[in-house]
Order: C-alpha cells, then structure tokens, then sequence
C-alpha cells in the first residue's frame, strides 16, 4: 500500500500546472477510488488555512460597519476593515474574512447606513393638504407661436437635450415647456397643466393653481387647507403670498433647500407624466402638436389615471379609485371666489410728492388729492388689467385713491385741485371698540362657501371703519329731518360701503335741499 501511495504521490506531483484534476480523476478510475482519496493519499493539498468562527465574522463586520460611518457618507467596507486593521480595532486576521460574507451579515443586521427617509405622508380628508411644484417636460420642446396665442410644440427623442437643464431660466429669446401639478395627499388625486416660459414664475404658477382650484370637467377641484410648495418664485413672489393669504391657504415650505423626500408625491406624478403620457404621443404617427391639443389630451389621461388607480386612503375600508374615493369624503370643499387673478397685485410704498405725482417703473403717475403723502401702491398684475392706473393705499387709515397715468396739460391749467371745505375740519382722535368680541376661541368651520375675495385694487369701497354717514355728511352737511334722516341711513346701508354710491345719494339730497330751501325763501 505504501507503495501505491507513492507512485500516486509522484504522479501528482509530476502533473503539469493545470492537469491536476485530470490526473486525479485517471488515478481514481485506475485504483478504483474516489478523487478525493487520491487527493489524501498524494498529500499534495498543504496545510488547511484556518478559518474563523462566524461569531468573529459578526463581531469583525459590527466593528467595520462602525468606523465606515465615521465619514459623511460611509466608506466601503474593505476601506473600513483596512483602517480597523492599522488602527488595531480589528485583529490581522479580519483581512481574511470574504468580503461578500462581510457585506452579507451587514445586510442582514441592519449596519447599512442608507438615505434618511420621511415616513408616509397622509391626510384625513381631500385638499386637508395637497402638494404644487413646477418641472419640464422630458419628450417636448417649443417650436413657434401660432396665432391666437397658441404654441406648436414638437416630440423630442432625446430627454432634456434641446432645452438644457430642466429648471433653469434659458437665455434670450429661448422658450421650454413647463408643467405645474397639483397632487392631493389625501387620495393622490392630480390635476396638471402645461404652460410656455423661459423658466419657473410666480404669475404662471399662481395662474395654474387658480385654474387648478376651479379646474372645470374635473372632480378633482376646491381650494386646500395647506400647501406644500418647495422654496419656488411661488413662495418667495409677495403677490403669490398676498392672494394665498386672502384664500386662507396656509403654505408649507421646507425647513432646508433641497428636501425633495417631502414633495415625493407631486415629483412621482412628473415621473409618471413623462413615461405614460408623453411617450404615448408617439403613437400619434406625428412630430408636432399645439399646445391646447397636448392640454386637453393631458386632461382625458389623468381623468382616466384618477378612475383607475387606487385612492391612497380607502374610505371604511372600501379599495375604491381616487375620484370615487375623493367624491366618498370631499363634503365640505371650500370653491374658489370669483375672479381671484383679477385681485393679484404687485406692490410697494412710494411717495407722492407736493405736485401729487407718484413713480413707479420709470412712469409718472398723478393724485392730486394726494400730495405729500407715503402711500403703500399696488399695480395689477393680471394680463389685461388696467397697467396706466395705480391703486394708492394709507397705511394709517386704509383709504384707497387711484392714481392715473400721468398726461400733458394745457398750458395754464392748475394741476392741484382746490380744497374742499371737509378737509378743513378737525380729525377726531377716536379710538373705541365698539364690537368687541367675547373671550372665546372660535373654532373654524370645515363647511364654508366661497366668500367673496377682498380686492387689493378696488379703490371705491370705503376704508374699514370709515363711517358711510360721515362720507355723506362732508358733502351735504346740512341738517335734516327726522323723516330724511330715516330715509338717508336705508339708502347708505343699501349702498353696501360704495364711496361712488354714497357721493351720489349725498348730491342728489343737496339737490333738494337746495330747491327747498328757493321755493320757500
């Protein structure tokens, strides 16, 4: 036997670098043993490597895991078990151990250190919160204005490569296609809309959400409680907050830059818009589309999206889609007033100097009545508004004047108007409550109509407090009848605090007056 085990020894040792096993299997059929007994009796595998115990892979990987946190984002765990190694927090023999088998146990014990993420967003009932954020589109670029203020836009094959980066403003004479959505935390209900701009603007953003809060042949419409809004044009633009402020939305922005984890819902519906609605464009068979047609096919598919996916809060358990789901529990949904753009003004304190002019944008505007004054002014900026007329505000006394353009006068003509007899009376120092209410915190009403919008630019209604009966005394300031005076303070209340109204009744009764007063003298 001995020397069978030598002649199997010699031959394996004379087998060439890479034969070995092929050697090993001719031995094994000729003595008729397996290969490993062949293996055994040639002695030619050397010395076994000892191997650690799992209990020292598990405590070698804890130890690795934690010094790879040591850097802001963790190091690669060979680079962590090599600096345990020099530092003697890991004996010599950790560099042995699999790497795969390191990587492996950290996996499974949780010691890998991944992205911070916020738990699910959710809310009790539709628009309690919804989300807003302004994107491009990935397939679709401007090509040229149509007439009647359209746009022809075209399909794209390479995502972003005619418009550069998606978000930023483009250079001159360069449009992109901007997409702003609306998405529901509640349901995950989403209303979206294409527009054309060099980059992301308040005003656009501002017209999207008004549209998207009275958004017609949807069921996916009313204003929100909160809005969730990254740190955009929209909430950095006074007049955005202005009009949110006045629709008692509160807006909620993140307290660092950069958090998209929190807007993740408004983010995966652009990611869903590009892949299913956009790519669907190219089975058109065409390269071009206007901008209407692409919002109205926008429409029908996220009006099919919201009757086919699933709501994210299911109402008494029932799996119902987001419009079923949104019709079981919408009861109370505040409607957009009427007109809310038509209220969006830009503004700042300016001085009307002693000839009553007052500047703003390099134009002169004049209220002779006004002179020497600091006023807070506002300007429409709405397209079609008024641009030639200023809305001028006292700060102190909440009383509107408009300010209008500016024009040549004839030569002679006195631009003050003279005084008149009421500003020569003394300003009473009044400062009584008269309806002050009771020490008891109101509780806010979830069922509200649309209550009429306060606008910034109407200058004819009176201040608050202002008193309609003074305004009608400082032009007919003569005495009356009890029976007069009875019929004056109806036709004050019915004219609703209208200054225009109130001039009006206060003429008309002077009038009268007067021609009393010839017939009897």
């Amino acid at each position: 036997m001995d020397s069978v085990r030598g002649a199997i020894r010699e031959a394996m040792l004379a087998a060439p670098r890479g034969a070995r096993t092929a050697t090993a299997d001719r031995l094994a059929a000729l003595y008729g043993v397996s290969r490993s007994a062949v293996y055994a009796a040639a002695r030619v595998g050397g010395a076994k490597r000892p191997r650690a115990s799992r209990a020292d892979y598990e405590a070698w990987t804890e130890t690795a895991s934690a010094i790879a946190l040591l850097a802001p984002k963790p190091m690669p765990l060979d680079v962590a078990i090599r600096a345990g190694i020099e530092s003697g927090e890991l004996p010599p023999e950790a560099a042995a151990m699999p790497l795969g088998t390191a990587q492996r146990i950290r996996r499974r014990r949780g010691w890998r250190a991944g992205p911070k993420r916020h738990g699910r967003l959710s809310a009790e009932r539709p628009l309690q919160a919804a989300q807003v954020d302004g994107s491009g589109s990935e397939h679709l670029v401007v090509e040229e204005e149509l007439a009647g203020g359209d746009w022809l836009l075209r399909l794209h094959r390479r995502p972003w490569s005619a418009s550069g980066y998606k978000n930023k403003p483009l250079g001159p004479g360069r449009l992109s296609l901007k997409i702003y959505a609306l998405w529901d935390m509640c349901t995950g209900a989403v209303r979206s809309r294409y527009c054309v701009a060099r980059g992301e603007t308040a005003l656009d953003a501002m017209e999207f959400l008004v549209w998207a809060f009275g958004a017609p042949g949807s069921v996916v419409r009313g204003v929100p409680e909160n809005l969730w809004s990254d740190l955009g044009p929209l909430a950095r633009h006074a007049a955005s907050r202005d009009l949110l402020e006045r629709l008692d939305v509160h807006v909620d922005l993140p307290g660092e830059g950069y958090a998209k984890e929190r807007m993740g819902g408004v983010e995966r519906s652009h990611r869903t818009r590009w892949s299913r609605f956009e790519r669907g464009l190219f089975a058109l068979g065409r390269e071009r589309l206007t901008l209407g047609e692409t919002n109205a096919r926008l429409a029908q598919f996220e009006n099919e999206e919201n009757d086919r996916r699933a709501s994210r809060t299911q109402p008494d358990g029932r799996r119902l889609s987001r419009s079923a789901a949104w019709r079981a529990l919408a009861a109370g949904i505040r409607e957009l007033p009427p007109e809310p753009m038509e209220t969006l003004a830009s503004e700042a304190r300016r001085v009307v100097d002693g000839a009553g002019i007052v500047r703003w944008g390099g134009a002169e505007y004049e209220c002779a009545e006004w002179h020497s004054k600091r006023v807070l002014a506002r300007r429409p900026l709405a397209a079609g508004a008024d641009a030639d007329a200023l809305v001028l505000e006292d700060e102190a006394t909440g009383a509107r004047a408009v300010a209008r353009r500016l024009r040549p006068r004839p030569y002679g003509e006195v631009r003050r108007q003279p005084a008149a007899p009421v500003e020569g009376l003394p300003r009473p120092k009044t400062a009584a409550d008269l309806w002050a209410p009771d020490n008891v915190a109101p509780m806010p009403a979830r069922l509200a109509p649309a209550a009429e919008l306060a606008d910034p630019l109407d200058a004819d209604r009176l201040a608050d407090g202002e008193d309609p009966m003074a305004a009608f005394r400082a032009i007919c300031p003569r005495p009356l009848s009890a029976a007069s005076l009875a019929a004056v303070e109806g036709a004050l209340a019915r004219a609703g605090g209208s200054r225009r109204a109130i001039e009006a009744i206060a003429r008309e009764v002077a009038a009268i007056e007067q021609a009393e007063q010839a017939r009897r003298g």
